[in-house]
């Protein structure tokens, strides 16, 4: 118990005073030695079925996760779990799909505070005679089981890596999606407690921002959603939103250079304050976006590709860009700071945080390490658990999916 007052008592510290001693020192070009926050991660639980491809949380410890198998016939199928408290779970198959699109999690989750679960994948359907590629989405209400999958578009894009779903605090939850032809943009909204989708509306197009792939989509609590996408000529561009309340028109935040090999991620707070990370052929940049929505010029963080970047931001506008076996520190007020090396074998992977300034970065191989803004030391990690699938936090709780298993840690 005096070990877990201390942890808190010093997180506290971190989040209040902390943050103001590190931006005096930081003005003052002296780099603090922060230490990592202690961590304690469970001992995996291994799901049910075939369910280890995402996973989500809410604070109340109520867990979702999906994925996809073989069935008998040699069909994929969609398998979903959920669990009250991450430790018992109970599979459902949803039936036939989660094949496409080619790249990204099949299929992505997302649960409310209440308890309200949706799941969000993409099927191919009408082969061999002609092929057609769908976006279906299953939503299931709290205490209740999963409703028949409904269809959110005939014309998902299965080669674009392109769809990503997300959820705000009051349960609201939004898809967003890449199309097949001329590679247009869309979204659609699930309003909470609700199992109809609103009707699908159109974000970018071909003769506006080029044709549209990987998108990242970040959700603040309170209901602002920003998509991200890489466009025409490899430009990297993002939109602006409530989520009840329509996307702005998408703004071009950085030229591209015609690799296509930009993945951009984004991460939001519920100040307005986002970072956004992408990898280009000879570069690996950043830009940050203020509370007023102006995005700021690009930083090169590297001068040379990376093959997965990350990012996340907390509740005072601290961000952390991962990129290959990188970080890069973003602190509230400051500007992106060197590269600095990950922990010895640490590379790839996820990377989130809480509005109280948790940071927790999980590595390709399932090794997590929990620290506050500015740490230049990540301490010790939770040991690999293997691949890892997701990662995600909420105020209270980090988990951590990997190698088919669900991992969970307390934080204040």
């Amino acid at each position: 118990m005096q070990h877990a007052q201390s942890r808190a008592r010093s997180r506290r510290w971190i989040g209040r005073g902390g943050l103001a001693a590190l931006a005096g020192l930081v003005a003052f070009g002296v780099s603090p030695a922060l230490p990592a926050l202690a961590g304690s991660w469970s001992a995996p639980v291994q799901l049910p079925g075939s369910c280890g491809s995402s996973a989500t949380v809410n604070q109340a410890g109520a867990m979702a996760a999906g994925g996809t198998f073989k069935a008998a016939d040699g069909t994929t199928h969609v398998q979903v779990c959920t669990s009250p408290d991450g430790k018992t779970w109970q599979a459902t198959d949803l039936g036939p799909g989660g094949d496409q699109p080619h790249g990204g999690q099949h299929p992505v989750m997302a649960l409310s505070p209440d308890g309200h679960a949706v799941a969000l994948w993409g099927s191919t359907v009408g082969c061999p005679a002609s092929c057609a590629y769908i976006l279906q989405a299953a939503v299931r209400p709290p205490g209740g089981g999963w409703g028949a999958p409904v269809t959110l578009s005939t014309e998902l894009n299965w080669g674009a890596g392109g769809l990503a779903l997300g959820m705000d605090g009051s349960g609201n939850a939004i898809a967003a999606w890449v199309g097949f032809y001329a590679g247009a943009s869309h979204y659609a909204v699930l309003p909470a407690g609700k199992s109809h989708w609103g009707q699908a509306q159109t974000l970018s197009t071909s003769s506006g921002q080029g044709a549209a792939r990987n998108l990242s989509l970040a959700v603040s609590p309170d209901g602002s959603a920003v998509i991200a996408f890489a466009g025409g000529g490899d430009g990297i561009w993002a939109a602006s939103a409530s989520v009840l309340g329509g996307f702005s028109a998408p703004v071009h935040v950085a030229a591209g250079d015609y690799g296509k090999d930009s993945a951009p991620k984004v991460a939001l707070d519920d100040a307005g304050q986002a970072s956004l990370v992408w990898s280009q052929t000879t570069r690996t940049e950043a830009a940050t976006r203020s509370p007023s929505g102006a995005w700021s010029a690009a930083t090169v963080l590297a001068s040379a590709s990376s093959s997965s970047v990350a990012t996340a931001i907390d509740g005072a506008g601290n961000a952390i860009a991962v990129f290959g076996s990188s970080y890069s520190w973003h602190l509230a007020g400051g500007s992106w700071g060197p590269a600095a090396a990950l922990p010895s074998g640490s590379a790839g992977g996820l990377v989130v945080a809480d509005p109280a300034g948790t940071f927790v970065y999980a590595d390709s191989g399932g090794n997590a390490f929990t620290f506050a803004a500015g740490a230049t030391s990540f301490g010790a990690g939770s040991g690999s658990r293997g691949s890892l699938a997701d990662l995600k936090i909420v105020p209270g709780l980090a988990v951590m999916l990997a190698a088919g298993a669900v991992s969970a840690e307390t934080v204040n």
